[in-house]
């Protein structure tokens, strides 16, 4: 009796608690194929689902305001629509099952879904980089011919900049589906799904798709700095040009108060002189009077 209830204890005491122990709770998870261990995974599911979350969030919000907001419907901001679209497309088709993936550590929905979302993936990625490219152009044409491309910017070349944009990624995305085939085979007991590996494909997808965009954004961003260091040096030079010929005299403010003390103080001065220089011509008269005739006087016939 005492046997069993001891076997009874030590049983209990193995068996995992249901609300306490991740292993019972997520028993069998994250599989015998993934790298990651039971709390790894949750940690790296909860946060790579916050980035998906987020990133979701943040595109649709762009495309909203723009299409909410009058002062925004503008040519130049479709490209980031497109942009906002692309990553859009990213967070919702392509990083979820990505993330799946990465945890199992073996790809469980079949060569269908594997073709599917390697598609997706190299479409929507590509299309995202391809979108940065083409603002980086516009920028550059927006800042160098300000007054030119003003009028080039219109709503209908905007859209065909898009259409090109969307044209190129899926050139690069659907010969693996419709020529090649991706890369979904079985090694190692696991099921793995990766783009098309061939040699040529490979080049011709990367050429395009990222280091073709990465260098003419790397120029144009460059002939950017280059435009917006020189509009700073003309204004600059302007600046000092006009600060060593023209100067800008600045008159106090006129005291209208101490004017009319000042006249007053003149009039009344003027007032009290008057019978001064009357009484000093009065003795002058006189004295002339008296010498006989002034300067003549010597003259005079006795």
């Amino acid at each position: 009796m005492e046997g069993k209830d001891f076997n009874t204890e030590t049983t209990w005491l193995r068996t995992p608690n249901s609300t306490t122990d991740p292993e019972y709770v997520f028993q069998g998870f994250p599989g015998p194929n993934s790298p990651y261990t039971t709390y790894q995974a949750i940690a790296l599911t909860l946060v790579l689902s916050l980035i998906v979350i987020g990133t979701i969030i943040g595109n649709i919000l762009v495309c909203v305001a723009v299409i909410l907001v009058k002062k925004l419907r503008r040519p130049c901001n479709y490209l980031l629509v497109s942009l906002a679209v692309s990553d859009l497309c990213v967070a919702i088709l392509v990083m979820p099952m990505a993330l799946l993936y990465e945890i199992l550590g073996s790809w469980s929905l079949g060569p269908t879904m594997c073709n599917i979302w390697v598609s997706f993936d190299v479409l929507s990625c590509t299309a995202s980089i391809l979108n940065l490219c083409v603002i980086s152009v516009d920028r550059y044409r927006a800042i160098s011919e300000p007054l030119v491309y003003v009028q080039k910017r219109t709503k209908g070349r905007m859209l065909t900049w898009v259409f090109l944009v969307w044209l190129v990624a899926a050139c690069i995305s659907l010969p693996p589906v419709l020529i090649l085939g991706n890369d979904h085979k079985y090694v190692n007991g696991a099921w793995h799904c990766d783009v098309c590996q061939n040699f040529g494909y490979q080049i011709y997808a990367t050429l395009f798709s990222f280091y073709g965009p990465l260098t003419v954004m790397i120029l144009v961003y460059y002939k950017i700095f280059r435009a917006a260091h020189k509009i700073v040096k003309d204004e600059q030079r302007a600046q000092r040009h006009l600060g060593a010929h023209c100067t800008l005299e600045i008159e106090p403010p006129v005291d209208h108060t101490s004017i009319i003390n000042r006249a007053s103080n003149t009039d009344s001065q003027t007032a009290h002189n008057t019978p001064t220089i009357k009484q000093h011509r009065s003795s002058s008269a006189s004295t002339t009077a008296s010498n006989g005739g002034g300067i003549n006087a010597p003259f005079r016939i006795q």
